[in-house]
């Protein structure tokens, strides 16, 4: 093969290969990176989400502080009766649902002074006596032991001259938050004009506000986004969730504290005793069926590509060779004909020189009118032996021909052969050896394709034996049912690796002389297949080379049908 031809279609096949590589990874890349910017929008999403609903819990949880206990409606109570105010908690009760009851003093904060405003729908569990006909939404009322604990600790509070009493007592076994507001009478804050404030049962909102106000969160912003909301206590337990979060997806953490008020009122002067439970709020992407829909099936087109790319490379590298042994049998072809055409102009040129020299009459004696014929003879043979490899080159390529099986006797057909190389073993003064067995059985087979075979074996190792010029010719049975043929030569020999190309049409050795066609050996090949048999190369190069043809032993009752 040509040099130009070999490396042209290497470095089309290596050019193939990178463009693939490149375009599998720029894929790969793009893929990648929409599955990474997906995962940050994710990640984003879950960020916003968290921080809408803190934002949502701790504006709600401060409102009632802010808005109802510093409403100027309030100062009505130091004026009028408490039933004029319950107005402006039945609105608080309607837009704030963790309010559990308000309560009110005016003046000397007293266990007795002190009235109470519940939700006549969700009475607190330490109320005496619940009116069922009460139709108002508000119930008024006092609780002397109830009011005894939280004046005790408000009074702790006014001794500090604070603005604000934030403190947690127990009721019953039920934990409360509570938040007051202190009016005193002069700026310096020496006399208590009046109280108001407000209780939270923890249990409550922790049963019913917390996971309602995630809820309605989730609604507005969370749900649609495809985000899961849930928040946990100190403790890490679950106190409200959405939906569920998909595997392995970002979350966001914020923490919030569990406080009815705004710390900043009461930051100035904070009592020791302030409520400080740290509650967290937990974002995560949502097991979205569309998400995972699309990851999958970007993951799935891109090993499609992947697949294609190297379908495709592999395509352009199997087209590379065919290229390569498409040139390579192209050359071998093109030194075929030419092989072959000096192989039939050198006897053709023989059997002219002789014919003009005969006919001239320069040779008159018949000793030398019969050398000259000799040499026409052995011209001509040489010349039909290259015109029958040739047919037999186009008929064992043709299935259409069979071969006419019948017994051979194996010695007469060495004997025929050799016979025919008499006169080129003699110019080439080679030792010639025949083994046959005394005892063996002729073989089925087409006896012009096995001579064939037998004439090309001993072409070969006359012309591959330049120097120790021996050849050998056994026959030996093998078991019952087979015959082995070796032809042996101590020519060139043919190196290992070339063994097995040999055999191939229109391939010659390196080592092999000027002259031959390139097809002896695939002939040979060819014809021991068609025949059922074995073909088996011995060589070793500088030492020789012997074939051997194992070949079916024709039974004793198909000799005798044959005969008959």
């Amino acid at each position: 093969m040509r040099p130009r031809v070999r490396w042209g279609a290497g470095w089309m096949a290596a050019g193939v290969c990178v463009s693939v590589a490149m375009l599998t990874w720029f894929g790969y890349r793009a893929v990648r990176e929409w599955q990474r910017s997906s995962a940050l929008l994710v990640e984003r999403r879950a960020e916003q989400g968290a921080e809408l609903l803190v934002t949502a819990l701790t504006r709600d949880m401060r409102a009632v502080q802010k808005s109802v206990l510093s409403s100027p409606d309030w100062n009505a109570f130091m004026l009028d009766p408490p039933y004029d105010v319950s107005s402006v908690v039945a609105g608080a009760f309607a837009r704030y649902p963790y309010p559990e009851s308000f309560f009110a003093a005016r003046g000397i904060v007293t266990p007795t002074s002190v009235v109470f405003f519940t939700r006549s729908d969700r009475p607190p569990a330490w109320m005496d006596e619940v009116d069922a006909a009460n139709r108002f939404p508000v119930t008024v009322h006092g609780d002397a032991s109830v009011a005894s604990l939280i004046v005790s600790r408000i009074g702790i509070d006014v001794a500090h001259a604070r603005r604000f009493s934030v403190f947690q007592l127990v009721i019953q076994g039920t934990p409360y938050q509570v938040i007051a507001r202190l009016l005193y009478r002069d700026p310096f804050r020496e006399e208590l004009e009046g109280v108001f404030g407000f209780m939270v049962s923890l249990p409550w909102v922790r049963e019913h506000y917390f996971p309602e106000l995630t809820s309605q969160v989730a609604r507005i912003g969370g749900a649609a986004s495809g985000l899961a909301l849930s928040v946990v206590d100190e403790q890490g337990r679950v106190i409200a969730r959405t939906q569920n979060a998909g595997p392995d997806s970002p979350t966001s953490v914020r923490l919030f504290p569990v406080i009815f008020f705004d710390p900043l009122l009461v930051a100035l002067d904070r009592p020791s005793d302030l409520p400080n439970a740290q509650w967290a709020v937990r974002v995560s992407a949502a097991a979205d069926p569309a998400l995972a829909a699309a990851i999958s099936g970007a993951d799935r087109t891109l090993m499609i590509a992947a697949l294609a790319a190297v379908s495709l490379a592999f395509g352009f590298v199997l087209s590379a060779r065919a290229v390569r042994a498409s040139a390579s049998l192209a050359e071998m072809r093109s030194e075929f004909v030419s092989t072959v055409t000096h192989e039939l102009k050198t006897p053709i040129a023989a059997i002219r020189a002789v014919g003009d020299t005969l006919v001239s009459g320069r040779v008159s004696t018949p000793e030398g009118q019969r050398e000259y014929a000799q040499m026409v003879v052995q011209e001509s043979k040489r010349l039909t032996r290259l015109v029958d490899n040739l047919l037999a080159l186009s008929r064992i390529t043709d299935v259409t021909n069979v071969y006419c099986f019948e017994p051979v006797a194996v010695d007469a057909l060495v004997d025929d052969v050799l016979q025919d190389f008499r006169q080129q073993l003699a110019a080439g003064a080679f030792e010639t050896q025949v083994d046959i067995a005394a005892d063996l059985p002729p073989v089925g087979a087409d006896r012009t394709a096995i001579g064939l075979m037998l004439e090309n074996l001993v072409d070969n190792a006359i012309r591959y034996s330049p120097a120790r010029r021996r050849l050998r010719i056994a026959a030996r049975r093998e078991g019952a049912h087979a015959v082995v043929l070796e032809v042996s030569d101590e020519g060139r020999g043919i190196p290992p690796d070339e063994i097995d190309l040999v055999t191939r049409r229109f391939v010659r050795g390196r080592h092999a002389p000027q002259g031959g066609s390139g097809l002896g050996l695939a002939i040979v090949k060819r014809i021991v297949r068609d025949h059922g048999g074995r073909l088996e190369i011995r060589s070793t190069v500088d030492a020789g080379t012997t074939v051997a043809v194992t070949l079916a032993a024709q039974a004793e009752d198909e000799q005798a049908d044959s005969r008959r």
